[in-house]
């Protein structure tokens, strides 16, 4: 980073519109934490005079429409479609891709798990690797007939929205609610897993009320509150036929892919117990969350652990020292660093 000069998160607005925002809240407020000159501009608001060289570019790959591109800035881009913009300008671009087993949808085709195997990638943190590319054979659309191309990937996972400092552990003893509020999308058979467990919740007399964010974006203060309110706060992944995923249906095959969710590290950063229906995140913590595949017996499990104070410091620790998104900056600053 001896080059960069200022961090420009870019894309979708501040005003959470797009729950990518949110993401990219979480890197703004951890680089500025950091002592970096950080900006956040939108695709289609941003200032035309401003100085672009010598940059460290966030963004995300359908709001790069209008995004300055220089020779001496690094671009970090997730879900990034169109590597080709970049490399065409001598710029230096690193893919944000999902840390899954493997991946079939309209961006991505790749698999994580056999480029382990092959010894292609590098270990960063316990949720991130590094890949340097020859071709764009891991985007959807040239799979099959890959163009020879030299740049980078990093394979992560997004983060709790706390600073470590903001950990407060008295917000275990927040007064709960006899209602669980699921704050999350629901899409394709994602909407089946969450139903099990909110059916099984209503017949223990427990309210189950949900709010999409893309139908009803609440703020970052809100989201807090009401999930550290619930009685419990399950985080409930989806599962299908990977082979079958139509476009923006990823997210019916999380549980299947191993996608982790952002969703287990809010809730438990803000006080509640970690439960999830997803191996990947049970053994991402060691096995020291709340877990099972059956979502009816995971409602009744978490129910019987859910006042384990113990427990639910012990899962707080784990995210405050490797799941904030000063984790994932020190990922990318390592990435940046490498010559």
């Amino acid at each position: 980073m001896d080059k960069i000069k200022q961090v420009i998160i870019w894309g979708y607005p501040i005003t959470k519109t797009h729950t990518q925002a949110f993401i990219h809240s979480g890197w703004y407020k951890a680089f500025s934490y950091l002592g970096y000159k950080t900006y956040w501009f939108e695709d289609e608001d941003h200032p035309i005079d401003f100085e672009y060289d010598y940059s460290l570019f966030i963004g995300e790959g359908s709001a790069d429409n209008n995004i300055p591109i220089n020779s001496s800035s690094v671009y970090c881009i997730n879900f990034c479609i169109n590597p080709e913009k970049y490399l065409n300008k001598n710029a230096r671009v690193i893919d944000i891709r999902l840390n899954v087993d493997s991946i079939i949808d309209f961006n991505y085709h790749y698999s994580l798990k056999d480029e382990k195997e092959k010894g292609n990638v590098e270990r960063i943190s316990d949720v991130s690797y590094y890949h340097k590319l020859t071709d764009n054979g891991g985007l959807k659309k040239w799979h099959h007939k890959p163009k020879n191309m030299n740049y980078e990937a990093i394979y992560t996972s997004w983060a709790t929205d706390l600073l470590p400092h903001e950990f407060d552990y008295s917000s275990i003893d927040c007064k709960k609610e006899n209602v669980i509020y699921y704050i999350g999308t629901l899409a394709g058979s994602n909407s089946k897993n969450v139903r099990i467990f909110a059916e099984e919740a209503k017949k223990n007399g427990i309210a189950f009320k949900i709010s999409d964010p893309w139908k009803n974006p609440l703020s970052f203060e809100d989201c807090r509150k009401y999930m550290a309110q619930s009685i419990i706060c399950p985080d409930i992944r989806g599962n299908g036929d990977i082979s079958k995923i139509s476009i923006g249906e990823t997210g019916t095959c999380h549980k299947d892919i191993g996608y982790i969710p952002c969703r287990v590290f809010k809730a438990i950063s803000y006080g509640c117990l970690g439960i999830t229906n997803s191996r990947h995140v049970y053994e991402l913590f060691d096995k020291k969350v709340i877990y099972s595949d059956d979502e009816k017996e995971l409602f009744h499990l978490a129910m019987r652990e859910k006042d384990n104070t113990n427990l639910i410091k012990e899962q707080m620790d784990i995210v405050k020292e490797k799941h904030t998104y000063i984790n994932r900056v020190n990922d990318i600053i390592t990435i940046v660093n490498k010559t």
